[in-house]
């Protein structure tokens, strides 16, 4: 179970305590309504002035945080010994990856942050002064506008995020932007969507974009070939316990839920964590067997155990979605 850090949820409840509860509860819902639409790429941000970004931060923020810590938990998993020191994050919003960097990776000293909307900046800016890390709280803020106007970049970074980001631009910037972050990216992309089957072709795309720039793939695949997944998608979940300021916002008394994400970490370095597969469902159990789908080495395996398989049988059934095999399953 995750929870968001407690320095993170005392400033988002500090700024929330700014406006009526009544006003930022509204808000929350219809940001909350556009957030759940389909989108293209052609539509108005998800979130435009002090009310709908303070909307955004009660109920979308936590979601959006355990998505981006589950991405990350996974990279690291398989990159141990990788200390990255300097965080680009394109598209920020409020900061919410620059938060869920720091929890993984104490090690990042310079982050640098570009958003469209200059009342995502201020709340960012607000938020980390309730930060003791010293990266976050000197985060570098600067007005950008993918497919516009682009701060100068002088300097290469180590991890470059797209949280949530590329599902909100037209097709024909996805590729440029990607391409732009390879340029200045000494390290690894990480590419985190909503755990849907309309923004997984987008994260798919973009990792078969980036193995033609001759990126390795960390996470989740196991190997560097296109995906082999037909009439499905890739996606995880992150159970994250609710804030509570987000039961105020959603009317709920659900103390925790589970926030599911695509995604993809392609880098310059081949990860040091060799790993056979990753279990991409939920394990299947039934009174006759358990099922086991994993993306492996050797494409999509679909592996059947059998219940009079008492040992094989408990270990299939104690996988997590989303957990690595180090080794070809035996059925």
């Amino acid at each position: 179970m995750l929870s968001l850090p407690d320095q993170l949820e005392v400033a988002i409840e500090a700024a929330l305590k700014d406006v009526p509860a009544s006003k930022w509860k509204s808000t929350a819902r219809a940001v909350s309504e556009r957030y759940r639409t389909l989108r293209t790429g052609d539509e108005q941000s998800l979130a435009r002035g002090a009310g709908d970004v303070l909307g955004y931060a009660a109920i979308i923020f936590p979601a959006a945080y355990a998505q981006l810590s589950g991405a990350m938990a996974a990279v690291k998993e398989r990159v141990l010994d990788w200390q990255p020191k300097s965080l680009l994050d394109i598209g920020s919003g409020p900061g919410t990856a620059l938060w869920a960097a720091c929890e993984q990776w104490p090690s990042l000293q310079k982050m640098t942050a570009w958003e469209r909307e200059p009342a995502f900046i201020q709340l960012g800016r607000q938020l980390v002064q309730q930060s003791t890390h010293p990266a976050l709280k000197q985060t570098n803020w600067q007005r950008a506008t993918i497919g516009g106007k682009l701060p100068a970049l002088t300097e290469k970074y180590d991890l470059i995020v797209f949280g949530h980001v590329l599902n909100e631009l037209p097709t024909a910037l996805r590729k440029e932007i990607v391409t732009l972050a390879w340029q200045q990216c000494s390290g690894m992309i990480l590419i985190v969507e909503p755990g849907t089957s309309a923004a997984f072709p987008i994260v798919k795309a973009m990792r078969e974009y980036l193995l033609t720039l001759d990126a390795r793939t960390v996470a989740p695949c196991a190997h560097d070939q296109p995906c082999p997944l037909v009439n499905d998608w890739c996606h995880f979940p992150q159970r994250l316990e609710r804030p509570a300021f987000q039961r105020r916002a959603k009317e709920g008394t659900a103390g925790w839920e589970e926030s599911k994400f695509s995604y993809a970490a392609m880098a310059r370095f081949q990860a040091d964590t060799p790993i056979w597969g990753r279990l991409i469902h939920q394990p299947h159990k039934t009174k006759r067997d358990a099922t086991l789908t994993v993306s492996s080495t050797g494409g999509i395996v679909t592996a059947h155990i059998l219940k009079s398989q008492r040992e094989a049988f408990k270990q299939a059934t104690d996988y997590k979605w989303g957990e690595t095999l180090s080794q070809p399953i035996e059925e």
